[in-house]
């Protein structure tokens, strides 16, 4: 075959080499005839340009260029070694270097034909980009039409062709493609760093920019639960403004895989998404399913609208399923729709939500369900506004809604909900370093139902509960002081005391007959906590100000406690012996809460670190403790968190940490996760994970090795994942590990 090819280069230059000639023979017979008898050239040659060393033009038709030849004409750029040009025919050939430039497109080759007015041609050995991020290298490229070309014997892909084994390849026989449109591939093989993984005798493609529909390259994987695998997907754009994809896996262990995602954006500032799965259990033999789902869009007339859906038909059999355990969030599925309207201070807002929490006991052996869900809420809330030109300020909540419960078998039903909570403060004239602000308040909320005596039943009783409130805060008299630094910056030492009195009334009675005992509970709007109390803090702010970066807050130390002027804040306990394990001595009540100690450092503004130490009023010995610290730049990053408590004696009764960090030093295509949970009291793992990935120029991979041993979960598995650009995920593998990093 080189052989041939190079006959045929030979044979070509001869050819050309024989119409030179001819044409430099008709250049001196020309120059022979009298000046007048001259042709002036064709329109269409005025619209071409040719840059080259050395150039013939004779007789207006043959126009030979050597040398570093560079060509324009309209939307096009040619350059290359040596080109002829029939400006009768407007047909070129060019050899040598050749690099053809149209739009997005470039292709580059050892010699092309090509026809200037039509647009089309034959390109040999060819190294080709074509929008919007795709190569070709190959034997030939056939331009048939403005967006339509027919590849023989090449390979195809997203990555750079600089590597003669890029990461992913498809090598195909030949392949019609069509710019916007689609790729009819025949006899594809897809390759990974050149080893073939998959072969099909024809694959449809999508090369577009715009969404195409059509069949997704399959993806396989492997999970210890449910065996091997294979999918593949279905993409169909509806409209301009919704598409969807349809989803199938198939797995050895009898598990079948359904499911759909569906896209909409309907105008600029709305757009939603919504996704389904149902899988086939074969151990229950039933289909399982969950749905996930959100939409936000905004109005004419300031009007917003947030919605969300997450629902699942069994959340230990997806957690399992999907190996998303995290117990910190899966435990509760929330869905909620909301829509909102600001004018100013006010807000009126309409609402619908539903909750449900789940709760499994210690050993994994049963769970309990509990669903809230709020079947219409219309609530408007006034911020702090001023009264007139008064020293006085107004807020006010308001709302009604109707309410569903499912606590047990007994405690369920519907009921109604009116609240209203007017507060009033006066803003005192007085000193820059002194403010003092009174506040007064009234609360009542009306329900439709009651709570039975021994809180067993919903009676269609209606209750009523009514309260007030009242608070002072007193900050100052606040001192400071100012050091200017040599550079201009500015530091700030501020000491501020606070003293803050805060009241809530009884809203009637005590015991199984109070009226507190008879109020149905849905959200934090039912629960009061009969208060009359004042708290002191002393704070301690250190501040910083440089230049056009403006202040920021360098350190702060507070010291506060609360202390009630009614019941104890601290109740009364019993001591342990901790050598005999008997009961000590009885601590009395206090009306003084923990002593609280908080540092917080800011060292630079993408670190922060907090210290937290409280102290028991009664013994004086520690209470609690707790660090918490973080730092990030750029893709870097790294939080520890850690906090202990104590008994009476100020032994320690737990105490755990957590850290996570994530590596990815300097331009490097890794990032290196982990996340590990211990209990240091304990001397026990909790949890730990570590994942690994890499960003390549056309593909990504992930690896995560986990340790999960937090009941009822406990887990201990890897997962492997390739992306591909252009095909989205290709690789997938799920395993058990008997053991990890014991």
């Amino acid at each position: 075959m080189a052989r041939g090819l190079g006959g045929d280069r030979r044979r070509a230059a001869g050819l050309r080499a024989t119409r030179c000639l001819l044409a430099l023979a008709a250049l001196a017979a020309a120059l022979l005839r009298p000046v007048a008898a001259a042709a002036a050239p064709p329109a269409l040659a005025q619209q071409v340009t040719v840059d080259a060393a050395q150039q013939q033009w004779v007789q207006d038709q043959l126009w030979c260029a050597q040398g570093d030849v560079q060509l324009h004409y309209q939307d096009i750029s040619l350059r290359c070694d040596e080109v002829e040009i029939n400006l009768q025919t407007m047909h070129l050939h060019a050899e040598g270097n050749v690099i053809l430039d149209q739009g997005q497109t470039r292709i580059a080759c050892d010699r092309m034909d090509f026809d200037l007015r039509s647009k089309l041609g034959t390109m040999y050995k060819v190294d080709a980009f074509f929008p919007p991020t795709y190569h070709f290298r190959g034997e030939e490229v056939e331009k048939l039409s403005e967006d339509k070309y027919h590849f023989t014997r090449g390979v195809f892909t997203s990555c750079d062709l600089t590597d003669k084994a890029p990461p992913w390849s498809i090598e195909v026989r030949d392949a019609m493609v069509q710019l916007e449109g689609y790729g009819h591939f025949r006899d594809a093989e897809i390759k990974v760093r050149g080893i073939p993984i998959f072969y099909t005798p024809r694959l449809l493609w999508p090369v577009k920019r715009d969404r195409a529909a059509g069949f997704l390259v399959p993806t396989f994987g492997f999970s210890a639960q449910r065996g091997a695998y294979l999918g593949n997907s279905f993409f169909w754009p509806v409209s301009r403004s919704f598409d969807t994809t349809f989803y199938v896996d198939l797995f050895t262990k009898h598990y079948l895989g359904l499911g759909q995602e569906m896209r909409w954006a309907p105008a600029d500032n709305a757009y939603g998404e919504i996704a389904d799965e149902f899988v086939w259990d074969p151990v229950s033999k039933s289909w399982k399913w969950k749905a996930s789902g959100k939409h936000n869009q905004l109005f004419p007339g300031g009007w917003a609208l947030h919605a969300e859906l997450q629902q699942v038909s069994d959340l230990d059999f997806f957690q399992q399923f999907d190996g998303t355990i995290n117990p910190t969030g899966l435990r509760t599925l929330y869905s909620y729709v909301n829509l909102a309207r600001n004018w100013g201070p006010q807000v009126l807002t309409f609402r619908g939500d539903h909750r449900q929490t789940f709760f499994t006991d210690a050993n994994g052996l049963t769970t309990s369900e509990v669903t809230l869900s709020r079947l219409g809420e219309v609530e408007y809330l006034l911020r702090s506004t001023r009264i007139g030109k008064t020293a006085l300020y107004v807020s006010a909540d308001a709302l009604v809604d109707g309410l569903q419960v499912n606590r047990s078998a007994t405690v369920s039903g519907r009921y109604g909900r009116l609240d209203l909570f007017p507060t009033v403060s006066l803003l005192t004239p007085g000193f820059a370093w002194l403010n003092i602000t009174p506040t007064v308040g009234a609360r009542e909320t009306y329900y439709t139902a009651s709570m039975s005596a021994d809180g067993q039943r919903l009676l269609n009783t209606p209750v009523s509960r009514k309260y007030g409130t009242a608070g002072l805060e007193i900050v100052g008299p606040s001192f400071s002081r100012i050091w200017s630094k040599a550079n201009g910056d500015k530091l700030k030492h501020l000491v501020e005391p606070r003293i803050e009195y805060t009241y809530v009334s009884n809203p009637g009675g005590s015991g199984v007959n109070s009226t507190a005992s008879q109020i149905p509970l849905f959200d934090e709007r039912d629960s009061v906590l009969v208060t009359n109390q004042v708290k002191w803090t002393l704070g301690n702010y250190l501040l910083v100000k440089s230049g056009p970066a403006g202040s920021r807050q360098l350190a702060s130390f507070e010291i506060s406690q609360a202390y009630s002027l009614s019941d104890p804040l601290t109740p009364a306990r019993t001591t342990f012996d901790p050598a005999t394990g008997q009961p000590g001595q009885p601590l009395p009540a206090s009306l003084k809460g923990p002593l609280d100690l908080w540092l917080r450092v800011l060292p630079v503004p993408t670190s922060t670190i907090d210290t937290r130490v409280d102290f028991d009023p009664v013994t004086n010995k520690l209470q609690s403790t707790s660090l918490s610290g973080g730092w990030g730049q750029g893709a870097n990053a790294l939080n520890l968190t850690w906090y202990s408590s104590y008994d009476t004696n100020g032994s320690v009764t737990s105490s755990q940490t957590r850290l996570f960090f994530g590596l990815a030093p300097g331009h490097v295509p890794w990032r290196l996760e982990s996340q590990i949970a211990y209990d240091i009291h304990q001397h026990q793992l909790l949890q730990q994970s570590y994942v690994f990935r890499w960003r390549g120029s056309c593909w990504s991979a992930m690896f995560e090795l986990r340790d999960y041993r937090i009941q009822p979960y406990q887990t201990r598995d890897y997962r492997i994942s390739i992306d591909l650009t252009g095909l989205g995920t290709f690789l997938d593998i799920k395993g058990a590990l008997a053991s990890f990093a014991h």
